[in-house]
């Protein structure tokens, strides 16, 4: 995992960061403020990560592995993008009705990665714990699954992400 990518993902990972900030609410009986997927991809014979967290204000980030200068993309997304802010507020209250599922660290715990491109690491945040479960991809996205909707949302807000790019214009100097 390149280290400008790990840093981002800490931020995210950190409720301490939004300590300071009004409006952060805490959701669902272990008082969830941060929820997420985290995906491997593979990329040729090297395996680089996707990470899409959100936050009970609104905010939203994509990061991903990628070959450039700094070793990570990403995008800020939610406020003023109505679409992306909803499918990651629907995202955060599911993953605040499963924790009970997921195992459970204390705040401030290392969140594994996933462990192969074919599963997903799905996670939620508390000021005391760091909440999380590893699934198959496969499972993941089966509608019997309890944590589908979870992942459904996660899938949404990360093709939202795509839109919202897409959309944007273009900077100076990009191709």
């Amino acid at each position: 995992m390149k280290q400008s990518y790990k840093n981002m993902r800490d931020f995210w990972l950190d409720v301490k960061n939004l300590e300071n900030r009004k409006g952060v609410m805490e959701i669902g009986p272990d008082k969830i403020s941060v929820a997420g997927v985290e995906m491997a991809v593979p990329d040729g014979e090297e395996i680089k990560y996707l990470f899409l967290a959100t936050n009970s204000l609104g905010d939203s980030s994509l990061y991903f592995e990628n070959n450039s200068k700094s070793g990570i993309g990403g995008v800020i997304g939610g406020h003023g993008y109505e679409a992306l802010q909803d499918a990651a507020a629907r995202m955060l209250a599911h993953a605040s009705k499963l924790t009970g599922q997921m195992t459970s660290a204390p705040a401030g715990s290392e969140l594994p990665p996933p462990s192969s491109p074919a599963m997903v690491r799905l996670f939620a945040v508390s000021k005391d714990k760091l909440f999380h479960i590893e699934l198959e991809e496969s499972s993941a996205r089966n509608p019997d699954n309890d944590f589908y909707p979870f992942f459904a949302y996660s899938q949404q807000a990360i093709g939202f992400f795509r839109q919202q790019q897409a959309a944007a214009p273009a900077k100076e100097g990009r191709a």
